[in-house]
């Protein structure tokens, strides 16, 4: 072999498998007969990308993943949301209703006690009083009610009653002024019995002191041997202290019938009464016309009739009470009336408490059972969530990333001159045409070897 054979092989040979342009010419020179070697092998065709292609995959991962998170986040939204409202009513309304039933309760239990006090109020400045404070207790009745967190109908009805209410204390405070009014007109007429019954007294005391002292002369005066004298002197002098004791012993039982007429708390009772006053006041003219001449006797007639005129006259100690104790028991079943409809208010609100608490109780039930189930619809997005980010990585990143590290791996191998290694070119995405590439360049490599093979034979 010629040096100039041997300088041409060993500049052909490369332990990469590859040539250099001058080592290509020199071979061109030494072996002109030859035909020309091509640089390199045409690049295969483009392959027709997918439908479908990594970006493609990646952005419909991502949009997978976002639209169950939005997903979550709508049904949260959803969820607060709801339970805003239904949190809403309930300390908006439906609490501050239980607090305004609950506050017509104390009120209405307040216009009942106003009840009793008006019909005890013993003067016209106590009964104004009492309708004062009965003024302001229904001033807040309908503050209260203009409020309207009440439900309209209750409300309504709750509203009819109070009314009533307010009619039936109007007319306690109308029967208490006249029950009152009688009631001082016949104090007025026991003061003056108390007077009249004094004045008697003493007149009648100072009648029998005279017909006693007048008793006790005409004894000594009497001749007993005279016949008849004895019976003269009785006739003349003990019949008179008998009716001047008969007279201040029904003197005493005409006050006492107008006193206990004055007091009686039986309406029935009056009427007797009454008849034993008539009866009395008849004994006591009989008994006044037999002392009609004694000292005093006159004077003592003025005070009795104006004794009698307590019995008799127009507003009289017996018409008085009856009336009075009537009007009484009119009071008496007004307050009856009164109580009633208090208990049936006291009821009706009881019903709107418990309906409105029934209410709460039911849209906390609601708001848990939503509550619940928002639970449950989350867990399950979540699941969802976790399981379209699991399949996404099983089925598209990690192969994905396994085809990137093999197409590395090959690449690194053909770049530290291992053309043997093989070139994973399945697929139709952007990796497979890389690996195509990758494939072309494999392909040149070894054509340059088996070219620079040739030219070294």
């Amino acid at each position: 072999m010629t040096d100039e054979e041997k300088s041409v092989r060993e500049g052909t040979g490369n332990t990469d498998g590859e040539t250099t342009l001058e080592q290509a010419e020199v071979a061109e020179e030494a072996t002109p007969q030859q035909d020309p070697i091509p640089a390199e092998k045409s690049a295969p065709s483009r392959r027709k990308s997918a439908a479908l292609g990594v970006g493609g995959r990646l952005l419909a991962s991502v949009l997978a993943i976002f639209a169950t998170t939005v997903m979550s986040i709508g049904i949260g939204w959803v969820a607060l949301t709801s339970l805003s409202g239904i949190v809403t009513n309930i300390t908006q309304d439906k609490s501050p209703a239980v607090a305004d039933a609950l506050r017509l309760s104390e009120t209405v239990a307040r216009i009942t006690s106003v009840a009793p006090a008006l019909s005890g109020a013993k003067d016209e400045q106590e009964r104004k009083l009492v309708e004062a404070n009965l003024s302001v207790t229904l001033e807040e009745f309908a503050t209260i009610a203009q409020a309207g967190r009440i439900d309209k109908q209750a409300l309504a009805k709750l509203s009819g009653m109070a009314d009533e209410l307010k009619a039936k204390l109007a007319e306690i405070g109308t029967k208490v002024n006249e029950r009152n009014g009688l009631a001082a007109k016949r104090v007025a007429a026991l003061d003056t019995l108390r007077a009249m019954h004094k004045e008697i007294s003493t007149g009648i005391a100072a009648i029998i002191d005279d017909v006693t002292f007048s008793l006790s002369l005409g004894a000594e005066s009497v001749d007993g041997t005279v016949p008849g004298a004895v019976l003269a002197f009785v006739e003349a002098g003990v019949e008179p202290l008998t009716a001047a004791m008969n007279v201040k012993a029904e003197a005493n039982q005409i006050v006492g019938l107008l006193g206990n007429a004055a007091t009686e708390t039986a309406p029935e009772n009056i009427q007797p009464l009454r008849e034993r006053f008539i009866a009395s006041k008849s004994q006591f003219n009989d008994a006044l016309s037999l002392v009609i001449e004694a000292e005093g006797a006159k004077a003592l007639i003025d005070r009795f009739h104006t004794l009698l005129a307590v019995g008799e006259a127009d507003d009289n100690v017996f018409d008085l009470r009856f009336a009075e104790l009537k009007v009484q028991g009119e009071i008496e079943t007004l307050m009856a009336a009164t109580r009633d409809l208090s208990e049936a208010f006291s009821v009706q609100i009881a019903s709107v408490v418990e309906a409105t608490e029934t209410e709460m109780a039911k849209e906390a039930t609601t708001a848990n059972s939503e509550a619940e189930g928002d639970k449950r619809m989350l867990t399950l997005v979540a699941g969802l969530s976790l399981v379209i980010a699991g399949l996404v990585y099983l089925l598209y990143i990690r192969p994905l990333v396994a085809r990137l590290v093999r197409l590395s791996d090959t690449m690194v191998a053909l770049a530290e001159g291992d053309l043997d290694a093989e070139v994973d070119t399945h697929g139709s995405d952007e990796v497979a045409a890389m690996a195509g590439t990758v494939q072309v360049f494999k392909e040149n490599a070894l054509e340059v070897r088996r070219m620079a093979a040739e030219r070294e034979t």
